[in-house]
């Protein structure tokens, strides 16, 4: 039987880069009909009602559907391409699943690849759009660490008010949102608040002074290459921080007494084998104390999430509680043959409906074994708005066996599990707009599930852009008092 491989570790960007490959689309900004409008958002729902994993999981029928007729009514009048996009991303988002989110058709890929954007990364602290990062080539008055005040005229709150309802995230968990709204800001301004090519922004300084600047936008390809000399100290800073490259990183602290082990991302041919020479390593130095840094983390690879944690026990155990699916052939599906076999095969009927898959489709549901060698000592673990699926699995089993220490924020990904893995692809017939339908619904194999809510952590600590201009790390340095307290 041919085994489905998952890895769920989608962003927004990824999203925006996989529907590049989409079929002809719709000018973004040609106008589509009611009729049209509101037929894609009918095709949008049957689809969403058939196959999605977690549909009602965290709200009711009932609730759903007049939450989407209410999105629907905003259709009765002609519509351009990223209005109609902009309705239904908050349309998905009343799943709370952050997996769903809208790709976009080939023609606003190709727009939005050329775009002139907002030239500023930026992070939301509190109610608060701190710049990270200036993009200008010329601009050297808006530096790391002001406080945006207003684009174009719009305050930060407006922007956040416009964009955050059409981010997805899990359940009722707004770290991740609003870690996610922070990463795009500049793609999602352009999205849905105006296609411009140059903005006014104004700032405020630590001392409260105003800065006004008129910046050209940046293309994506010339962000990249940035080397604006306002953003010297907080990249130096940041790369020291942020320890050792590699999706695996781990490093020695505090004179070799405590291991840092950062884990960046659940993918790579090389992870099992690199995660594998850590742990001989830990064991040949002796050390007790672990700090496993999981921030920033967005996911991947189901089985390398279980491997990570198998490290922490001596027992057999489970990761996956079990992974429901709602149908095993959806009719909107354009999946290999053997993928429809290998759903068929793979899967039994669920007594209460729906479909449970076996561990011959997704090892994860089986029984795991300890990995050698184990690890006993005490752990701290790093979290945050941007520790999301397969990170937040790992996360909860960590929690659920108390086993770690937690500090940071509130994972993205909830502590129960989420919706994601295997999808079925839907375009929609007249804005060519797409959406990955998430059919895998996983529920870990932890207790007490809380409903709805991601790992929150013992200490709360949130890193703002004045730590890291400062050169330091809050999180970092508490989690170390704590493994080296005695």
């Amino acid at each position: 039987m041919l085994r489905l491989s998952i890895a769920r570790c989608l962003t927004a960007a990824l999203c925006l880069t996989l529907a590049a490959q989409a079929l002809p689309g719709q000018d973004p900004r040609a106008r589509l009909s009611p009729q049209q409008a509101q037929e894609d958002f009918d095709v949008l729902q049957r689809a969403l009602a058939e196959a999605h994993g977690g549909y009602t999981r965290f709200v009711t029928a009932s609730d759903l559907d007049r939450r989407f007729a209410a999105h629907r009514t905003r259709l009765e009048r002609p519509v351009t391409s990223l209005e109609l996009a902009g309705v239904l991303s908050e349309t998905i988002a009343e799943l709370r699943d952050g997996h769903a989110r809208l790709e976009f058709d080939s023609v606003t890929i190709a727009a939005l690849s050329t775009a002139q954007l907002l030239p500023l990364r930026l992070a939301l602290e509190q109610d608060r759009l701190v710049v990270r990062l200036n993009d200008s080539p010329t601009d050297r008055f808006i530096a790391p660490g002001m406080e945006l005040v207003s684009i174009n005229g719009r305050s930060s709150a407006q922007i956040i008010d416009i964009l955050l309802p059409k981010v997805s995230g899990d359940g009722f968990i707004e770290t991740g949102r609003r870690y996610r709204l922070a990463q795009d800001l500049a793609r999602l301004y352009w999205l849905y608040v105006e296609q411009v090519s140059s903005y006014t922004v104004v700032a405020r300084n630590a001392a409260g002074q105003q800065v006004t600047a008129q910046m050209a936008g940046v293309s994506d390809a010339e962000r990249r290459t940035s080397t604006n000399p306002v953003n010297t100290s907080m990249l130096q800073n940041t790369a020291r921080l942020d320890g050792p490259p590699g999706r695996v990183a781990l490093e020695f602290l505090d004179g070799g007494r405590v291991a840092r082990l950062r884990v960046r991302a659940f993918d790579g041919q090389t992870f099992v084998a690199t995660l594998d020479s850590v742990f001989l390593e830990l064991s040949r130095r002796g050390t007790t104390s672990l700090l496993l840094d999981l921030r920033g983390n967005g996911g991947g690879v189901d089985e390398y999430g279980a491997r990570l944690v198998s490290y922490f026990t001596t027992r057999p155990f489970r990761y996956f509680e079990r992974i429901h699916v709602t149908t095993i052939a959806p009719s909107f599906a354009t999946w290999l043959p053997q993928t429809f076999d290998s759903m068929r095969n793979g899967t039994v009927p669920a007594p209460g409906g729906g479909f449970l898959v076996t561990p011959a489709l997704h090892p994860g549901v089986g029984e795991q074994q300890p990995a050698a060698p184990f690890f006993g000592g005490r752990i701290v673990v790093l979290i945050d708005g941007g520790s999301f699926s397969t990170t937040a699995d790992v996360a909860a089993q960590l929690q659920s066996w108390n086993r770690a220490v937690f500090i940071g924020e509130e994972t993205a990904g909830t502590y129960e599990g989420n919706t994601s893995g295997l999808n079925a692809l839907i375009i929609l017939p007249h804005s060519k707009l797409r959406l990955r339908v998430m059919m895998y619904g996983y529920w870990n194999a932890v207790t007490p599930v809380p409903g709805g809510r991601g790992v929150i952590p013992e200490h709360t600590v949130r890193l703002r852009v004045a730590d890291i201009l400062e050169g330091r790390d809050p999180a970092l340095d508490l989690g170390l008092a704590v493994l080296t307290r005695q």
